[in-house]
């Protein structure tokens, strides 16, 4: 494995899907603690970003070849290294092991417009969402993503805000008997910052891609002279 030696853009993006999808730890190994890293997603909904986008670009950033399996007992869908080079150089990012309560984006991503827009990416492609809700017969869009982690959720409206994305947030908190977390939902709602954010943060998981697309053929439809 190849550990990157400058900050780049597709680092950047890597980055931000650790934060949504990826956890790493060090456990024990055949005698010894060893770093191992994860990165899953949804079986279905995230099998081809998973297979089209994220083993491209994990291989070039690492010069590494991963296999992507589907794992239909859990319905994940990733991949799982033992490398204690990746976790040591993810932990001197910024990165923690164990659970991401605390997880926040790395300072070292927020230097510049274009790694902001990547890591945002990243994050966005794995933890986030849109909802295309019917309102008087027309699709309302609203963007979402969903942080257990207070630290991320302020880091995420300092920069939508920063690129003029009008955010919001509110916080949720899930039945105790499934021991979840509090959670905090970042929203974009609206036409206007629907366009702009796909436009500036440019997602690349075809799942997203997709309900963009249905979107703006809502569009076309309403504004159909012969409607």
């Amino acid at each position: 494995m190849q550990i990157p030696k400058k900050i780049s853009k597709e680092l950047a993006e890597e980055t931000g899907w650790h934060i949504g999808d990826g956890s790493m730890n060090l456990y024990l190994n055949q005698g010894k603690q060893r770093g191992f890293y994860q990165l899953r997603g949804h079986i279905e909904d995230d099998k081809e970003h998973y297979e089209k986008r994220i083993k491209l670009l994990f291989e070039k950033i690492y010069e590494h070849k991963i296999n992507i399996r589907t794992m239909p007992s859990t319905r994940v869908v990733g991949f799982q290294i033992w490398n204690d080079e990746l976790i040591n150089f993810k932990k001197n990012l910024g990165l923690c092991l164990g659970k991401k309560f605390d997880i926040e984006i790395p300072e070292i991503f927020l230097a510049k417009d274009n790694l902001k827009k990547a890591i945002l990416r990243g994050i966005f492609d794995t933890d986030g969402g849109i909802y295309l809700e019917k309102k008087n017969n027309k699709l309302y869009p609203r963007i979402y993503i969903t942080t257990i982690s207070f630290k991320l959720s302020e880091q995420l409206l300092k920069l939508f805000q920063e690129l003029n994305l009008r955010t919001t947030r509110y916080s949720q908190l899930f039945n105790k008997k499934f021991k979840r977390q509090r959670s905090y939902i970042i929203t974009i709602r609206g036409i206007k910052m629907f366009h702009k954010f796909m436009k500036e943060i440019s997602p690349k998981n075809p799942k997203h891609i997709a309900k963009y697309k249905k979107f703006i053929e809502s569009q076309k439809l309403i504004n159909s002279p012969n409607l």
